[in-house]
């Protein structure tokens, strides 16, 4: 009878299988989430919509696309507020594992926190277009915006159009290793703290391709403007599953009883 009644719960909930069916995915998904199935399908739906924005404002010309592209415009704006929502997200986290316990992943989300806070300055220029201060004469020389900042140093940009590459392939790619394979299965609950769930790698899986073609391919010269452009339009659907995978460690940690002084 318990062996029965086991293998009943267990056929209950999806499994974990390449066969499942995108139902089954989909009611995994917002079983992990703690959502509605709608509700997951609505958030699946945030990296294509942004994608087609991008499409669309420069199908409407170039003052709409550059209005979506340009630097302190729409995209780029909204990158900002998603790191720095993940940054505040990340904060709570840190907290959250350490009441937990779990001391290597609070460690492993404060290095992110850093790099959250590099992301927004970089961003930004370190503020230098809203307070107006000038770059000096020496590193605007090296500077192909002529900005206080790293990413548009001639040589070093190449450096960071690859370092999103792999970021994205990280996102995009191990969840579909720990989803349809038993490969690190001991260390799969660590792995699920720093690995972004299966129902975000859209958000990750366009950037790595968009990042793979720029980083091997020269843009066609009668699209390049725009072509060049739409790299704004991927980073903001990177920035956006950042959110996306910190709201949802969020979350697990929340639905989980803390550690205190040794006592649940």
């Amino acid at each position: 009878m318990k062996d029965a009644a086991t293998r009943k719960a267990k056929d209950s909930r999806p499994e974990r299988s390449a066969g499942s069916g995108l139902s089954k995915m989909f009611a995994l998904g917002a079983q992990d989430w703690g959502i509605k199935d709608s509700s997951l399908k609505a958030m699946l739906v945030v990296p294509f919509v942004i994608a087609a924005s991008g499409a669309v404002a420069a199908l409407m010309g170039k003052p709409a696309y550059k209005m979506l592209t340009g630097e302190d415009k729409i995209a780029e704006t909204l990158q900002v507020i998603c790191w720095i929502i993940s940054f505040v997200l990340t904060i709570l986290i840190i907290k959250k594992s350490a009441r937990a316990n779990e001391k290597g992943v609070a460690v492993l989300f404060g290095i992110l926190a850093v790099g959250i806070i590099f992301m927004i300055g970089e961003e930004i220029s370190w503020g230098q277009r809203l307070f107006g201060w000038e770059t000096p004469e020496s590193y605007a020389s090296i500077n192909k915006q002529e900005e206080t900042n790293l990413h548009n140093i001639h040589g070093v940009g190449f450096t960071f159009k690859w370092l999103h590459m792999i970021v994205g392939g990280y996102g995009g790619l191990l969840p579909l290793v720990l989803l349809f394979t038993s490969v690190l299965q001991e260390h799969r609950k660590f792995l699920s703290r720093i690995v972004p769930h299966f129902t975000l790698i859209p958000f990750f899986l366009m950037p790595f391709f968009w990042r793979l073609y720029r980083n091997l391919f020269d843009a066609p010269k009668d699209f390049y403007f725009v072509v060049s452009e739409y790299s704004e339009v991927m980073e903001l659907v990177l920035a956006s599953g950042f959110v996306f995978f910190f709201l949802f460690q969020k979350r697990q940690f929340d639905s989980q009883p803390t550690v205190s002084d040794g006592r649940l």
